[in-house]
């Protein structure tokens, strides 16, 4: 079987020593966008293992990677702050650059793209083997911001992440449906809109996957105004990371900060104790798939209509994940194995039920538009 063009994996990271640590099979980056060092050992413990950036309280950077975690940070930090310490493993250059009145020097997209191109060049020259990082925005859309100039702002750097917040952002509506790359009809309400970015960033690279790419998920209501703004729930939260997955994003950054009054600014570390149980055990659920997730994956089409699926192998068995597709409908689903795939019963990953596998398929059921599962088979 032909496989899904991707970064390359461990053949990619070796490129830079810097970061040798991030170049784990057993490691899905789980990222927290400006994390507070005093936070590292809270935010670990619900399940995230790098920072995008780093929050400059005076606190140091060993605050935070004693703890085990990796940190990319911003230039706020200085080199001498950072050193030769391991966990910190790439630089991050600006946030929406190539959105003009936000990002870099908020001139036009050119002037922007060159101002970015400028921060990787003082990256290169801190020859400490670390990469470049820069998250992106509504470039993806293909409509107002940076117009032809997306791919040249994805290429400008080793390592992008994209920020939609489309369950919780009512005004995302009217951007999704204004470009011609968002299935007519479908609503951004969803798990799979967060897969919609992740192809929409493949989309604009040279080769889809030349570069690994992380996708942002919210985990309350990111510092929003708009009456008929939202805030996420745990179980959508979760549906949003396996969709980004799904399409093959390679790792996920999540956006705490918040400002809905049920929690505190720091929404993975001021919450109740049980929505912090559900999001750790939707991220311990990731994690625990990091061998398989950290393997390209085949080119197959389960058939199951309206359902995202992406097939992968790893000793000796076949993982199918499958999620609810834009415009997908919920209910029951049946899905075709390929032919090397002769495991007469599917095991449901951390389900605890099996499904019986006849002539080559077998059904399930999709409860809710953000449900997701995780099959395993016998090759």
């Amino acid at each position: 079987m032909s496989r899904v063009p991707w970064d390359g994996g461990p053949a990619y990271w070796a490129k830079f020593p810097g970061a040798a640590r991030l170049n784990n099979p057993n490691l899905f980056p789980i990222g927290v966008w400006y994390g507070k060092p005093s936070h590292a050992i809270a935010l670990k413990d619900i399940g995230v293992n790098v920072f995008h950036n780093a929050e400059r309280d005076g606190s140091p950077m060993s605050m935070v990677t004693d703890t085990g975690m990796l940190v990319i940070p911003g230039g706020e930090w200085s080199q001498s702050e950072v050193g030769t310490n391991p966990g910190v493993v790439g630089w991050d250059t600006d946030d929406e650059c190539e959105m003009v009145g936000l990002g870099c020097g908020n001139v036009s997209a050119a002037q922007n793209l060159e101002i970015m191109k400028n921060l990787v060049a003082e990256i290169r020259a801190k020859n400490d083997g670390r990469f470049a990082a820069a998250n992106y925005s509504k470039g993806i859309f293909g409509t107002f911001w940076a117009p032809g100039l997306m791919d040249d702002f994805m290429a400008a750097v080793d390592m992008s992440s994209n920020d939609q917040y489309f369950y919780t952002r009512a005004d995302l509506q009217f951007e999704a449906d204004r470009t011609p790359s968002w299935p007519e009809g479908a609503s951004v309400k969803t798990a799979a809109a967060y897969g919609w970015v992740a192809d929409r960033m493949r989309f604009y690279q040279s080769s889809p996957g030349i570069q690994p790419n992380w996708v942002f998920v919210e985990s309350a209501r990111p510092f929003l105004e708009n009456s008929a703004d939202r805030t996420i729930t745990p179980e959508q939260m979760e549906g949003a990371m396996w969709s980004a997955i799904i399409h093959e994003a390679r790792g996920i950054n999540i956006f705490q900060h918040n400002n809905d009054s049920q929690f505190g600014t720091y929404s993975l570390v001021d919450i109740p104790a049980d929505r912090k149980a559900k999001i750790k055990a939707a991220l311990a659920g990731i994690q625990a798939l990091a061998p398989v997730l950290n393997t390209q994956s085949y080119v197959w089409d389960a058939g199951a209509a309206g359902v995202d699926t992406m097939l992968k192998a790893k000793n000796g068995s076949a993982y199918l994940f499958a999620g609810i597709g834009l415009n997908g409908t919920t209910g029951s689903k049946t899905f075709t194995l390929p032919a090397g795939i002769t495991g007469s019963h599917v095991e449901v990953v951390g389900e605890n039920r099996t499904i019986a596998v006849q002539g080559g398929k077998f059904t399930d059921s999709f409860a809710n538009e953000y449900t997701h599962h995780v099959y395993k088979l016998a090759i």
